[in-house]
């Protein structure tokens, strides 16, 4: 039994005990495998360091420039020294958050989360080889990523998800993110270059899941690049009707799909949904989170969405954004929206606004 029961150990789960435990909350943190080492890019905005208080030793490298490559592969560079992007790597990273939440006071215990009810006293079932566990909490939070065992369970259904197909290329060095833009390479979407903690890691998002590997040998023809590795498919999230709570059970992160549309940003927003649901926990007000999230972050997700709906909607399009971003002034705006320095505008004015730039 414990006043509150987090389901899942990456940078949300983990965050919500850490910040559950300094509250002098009992929680317990539930994680199916502490050793696991998610597929993903590793990037985190250097400011979230002072914002999660999390040591800067875990950094293993620091992005200053976003490279995007367009369909004809024109170029353009956008700075972001201002607030660069930092690379972790996962297994090393969620292990460091768990053991900080640990410190704190929660206790973590490694079995796989299958079954929740909340008929009563919301309960998780449990389990390892050797043992069964049913645990009791007054409210339960769902950290348990995208294929969210607890949203099936309690919801019949899962995060919307995207799969992608990716390597690690350990003998290739990429000093900017690269975002790769094309119908021919990933429809709808975007390929990647990323830094990675060894080397880069080299991917794509796509719907067709049947023409994926396709799409994977045509990027790494136009990007000059090889490997000898076999690559690898993993669902992320994508930003559409998310779940903030229900019968006592807190969404957070992957499992509410709290990924920024356009860049897929994950571990910054999985955090923060975790310290919103902690804080409406603490105030004993679920509709605190969601009122929360929706005043933080409404504007800038779908102001996203919307580019991303715009201009990955057809090589024309991907186009005309590589040669917006080769302006000063808009790049300036758009780094200002992703690092919520500057505030988007609504989604009539922001669809007006950019084809009025197309047109001239």
């Amino acid at each position: 039994m414990c006043e509150v029961l987090v389901v899942g150990g990456g940078p949300a789960g983990a965050t919500a005990a850490r910040a559950l435990s300094r509250l002098g909350i009992d929680n317990i943190l539930l994680e199916k495998n502490l050793a696991f080492q998610k597929p993903c890019g590793g990037g985190l905005m250097l400011s979230a360091y002072e914002e999660f208080d999390i040591p800067k030793s875990l950094i293993k490298k620091e992005v200053d420039t976003i490279q995007i490559v367009s369909p004809k592969q024109n170029e353009a560079l956008v700075d972001i020294s201002e607030n660069p992007l930092t690379i972790v790597h996962r297994c090393e990273f969620d292990a460091k958050l768990r053991d900080l939440a640990k410190e704190s006071g929660s206790r973590v215990i490694e079995a796989k989360a299958y079954d929740i009810n909340v008929e009563t006293t919301p309960t998780v079932l449990a389990k390892t080889n050797e043992k069964e566990y049913h645990i009791e909490a007054k409210y339960i939070i769902a950290a348990d990523g995208v294929t969210s065992t607890l949203r099936k369970k309690l919801l019949n259904e899962t995060p919307s998800r995207v799969l992608t197909y990716y390597v690690d290329i350990e003998n290739k060095e990429s000093k900017s993110c690269q975002f790769w833009f094309g119908d021919d390479i990933s429809s709808h979407h975007y390929s990647w270059v990323f830094p990675h903690h060894q080397g880069v890691n080299v991917g794509l998002a796509c719907d067709n899941e049947k023409e994926i590997k396709n799409y994977f040998e045509n990027f790494l023809k136009k990007s000059n690049l090889q490997s000898n590795e076999k690559p690898k498919g993993y669902y992320i999230p994508t930003w559409d009707k998310p779940v903030y709570y229900e019968k006592g059970v807190f969404f957070v992160g992957d499992s509410t799909s709290m990924v920024l549309p356009f860049t897929y940003e994950g571990i910054y927003y999985a955090m923060k949904s975790a310290t919103l649901a902690v804080e409406a926990m603490s105030k004993d007000n679920p509709t605190h989170y969601q009122k929360q999230w929706g005043e933080l972050y409404g504007k800038k997700f779908k102001f996203l969405k919307i580019l991303q709906k715009l201009f990955l909607s057809s090589d024309y399009f991907s186009e005309k954004l590589v040669k917006l971003y080769q302006k000063p002034d808009f790049q300036k705006s758009v780094v200002g929206y992703w690092t919520g320095t500057k505030e988007p505008t609504g989604g009539f004015k922001t669809v007006w606004k950019f084809l009025k730039v197309l047109v001239r």
